[in-house]
C-alpha cells in the first residue's frame, strides 16, 4: 500500500472522527482485542484511533485532569509493515509543541514509543505523515491498542495538554 494512500486514508479517519460524520461515539465499541485470534494482515486493515481532551491527561502526580480544559483532538492511524500513517487535529489549543504515541495504560504516564508531526497551530490545527515503527511495536500496538495512548504537548502543558487510549475499529 502506497504512503500517499495511507496518509490519506489516516487524515480522512481524524477528519471524519472530528465531525462526527462516520464513527460512533467517542468510546464505544473500543476494543482491547482480548483473545483474538488472526493473522497480522487482517489486524493491519484496522484503523486505530482517538478522542483527546485535556482531562484525560494524567499530571506527574498521578492527578487526572492536568491538560488544557479547552483542548479537543482526533488522531487515527493505520500500520502497514514497518510504517505507521496518521492525521492528527486539534483545537482549542495553544500551539502543538510535539506529538506522540506513549506505551501506557490510562491513568498512567509512559514512555514515549511514536514521535509523531505535531499538528501546525491554528483552530483548527493538523498534521499527517508516516513515520517508521519497529516490527514487535507495530504488533503489540495492533494486539493491544489500550496500553498505548495519543498525547499532544504544548508550551504551557509540556508533559502533555490533550490525551486519550488507543483504541482500534474495523477497516
Amino acid at each position: 500500500m502506497s504512503k500517499r494512500l495511507l496518509t490519506a486514508g489516516a487524515t480522512a479517519c481524524a477528519v471524519a472522527l472530528a465531525t462526527g460524520v462516520a464513527f460512533a461515539p467517542a468510546h464505544e465499541g473500543r476494543s482491547d482485542d482480548r483473545g483474538h485470534r488472526g493473522d497480522d494482515r487482517e489486524r493491519s486493515e484496522r484503523v486505530l484511533l482517538g478522542v483527546l481532551n485535556g482531562r484525560n491527561e494524567i499530571g506527574p502526580d498521578g492527578r487526572k485532569g492536568a491538560g488544557d480544559p479547552d483542548g479537543q483532538g482526533t488522531a487515527s492511524a493505520v500500520i502497514d509493515g514497518d510504517q505507521l500513517c496518521f492525521g492528527l487535529t486539534v483545537k482549542n489549543l495553544g500551539a502543538p509543541a510535539a506529538a506522540h504515541i506513549h506505551r501506557g495504560r490510562k491513568d498512567v504516564n509512559g514512555p514515549v514509543v511514536i514521535t509523531l508531526t505535531a499538528p501546525q497551530a491554528g483552530d483548527p490545527g493538523a498534521s499527517s505523515g508516516c513515520v517508521a515503527v519497529a516490527g514487535d511495536l507495530a504488533r503489540d500496538l495492533l494486539r493491544h491498542p489500550n496500553r498505548f495512548y495519543w498525547n499532544v504537548h504544548t508550551a504551557e502543558f509540556p508533559g502533555g495538554a490533550i490525551r486519550d487510549q488507543v483504541f482500534a475499529k474495523r477497516g
